[in-house]
């Protein structure tokens, strides 16, 4: 799978979308914002099974489970987007590297675990949260996966 030929157009176009956006489960939370963002850059949609079938934090659990960070990884695995390497001790939760429009999992206060979709400067990741959209430095990123 490649980028869109004028992906950072419509990454930027997503971004600007979602700084106007309400925060919705099911519909425009973290991991809708960034199958958005996936859409932008590559095409795709892998969120396209879930959208609309889950209203509220509890219905979101119940349809991906509880760790945000293994479901993420299955879809990644699912549509072939790698995740970045990193040979860093678990005793050292430093930032995965990432690049622009790639997808991050951030440690975040509530609820845990959120994902962002990495913005054009590349050091920092846009998520959708029931505070807004918010930008999230990298300092916070515990995994990513490269897109297209």
């Amino acid at each position: 799978m490649k980028r869109l030929p004028n992906w950072h157009e419509l990454l930027a176009a997503h971004f600007e979308k979602s700084r106007k956006a309400r925060f919705e489960w099911g519909k425009f939370d973290c991991a809708m914002s960034v199958c958005d963002g996936i859409q932008a850059v590559a095409g795709v949609d892998p969120g396209a099974p879930f959208r609309g079938q889950y209203s509220s934090e509890a219905e979101a659990m119940t349809l991906i489970g509880s760790d945000l960070g293994k479901f993420a990884a299955g879809i990644a695995q699912q549509h072939g987007f790698p995740e970045w390497a990193s040979k860093q001790a678990e005793s050292q939760p430093l930032p995965k590297f990432g690049r622009r429009g790639d997808v991050a999992l951030i440690q975040a206060r509530d609820p845990g675990l959120a994902l962002g979709t990495i913005d054009h400067s590349g050091r920092f990741a846009w998520c959708a949260s029931e505070r807004g959209f918010i930008r999230v430095p990298m300092r916070f990123w515990l995994r990513a996966w490269k897109i297209a």
